[in-house]
């Protein structure tokens, strides 16, 4: 899953309109890709999505709130083994330049 789709899927689990969610979200996405991608998640059972006016309110179904916790557990995960390997990496470059001393 792309990771502008995860941050987007991470919004979502506080309700939002579609309008709020493209101005919060700091992805390249435009309101109309935004509204094609929350289409087919209903389609898939995630979200749902309610006019409220000139407003679309967009929710999480409970299949997508467990999805999102699938998600963000591997997401915290892939972020944890990333750091491990960058300051094993540092630690290991900052010790070749002290033996270089």
């Amino acid at each position: 899953m792309n990771k502008r789709y995860v941050n987007l899927l991470f919004m979502l689990s506080s309700d939002k309109n579609l309008h709020q969610l493209s101005k919060e979200l700091n992805i390249n996405m435009t309101i109309s890709h935004l509204s094609n991608v929350t289409d087919q998640w209903k389609k898939e059972g995630l979200i749902t999505k309610t006019k409220n006016g000139r407003e679309t309110d967009i929710k999480l179904t409970e299949i997508g709130h467990k999805l999102t916790e699938i998600v963000r557990q591997y997401f915290d995960l892939a972020n944890t083994q990333i750091n491990k390997i960058k300051n094993k990496e540092n630690t290991e470059e900052n010790n070749g330049e002290e033996n270089k001393r």
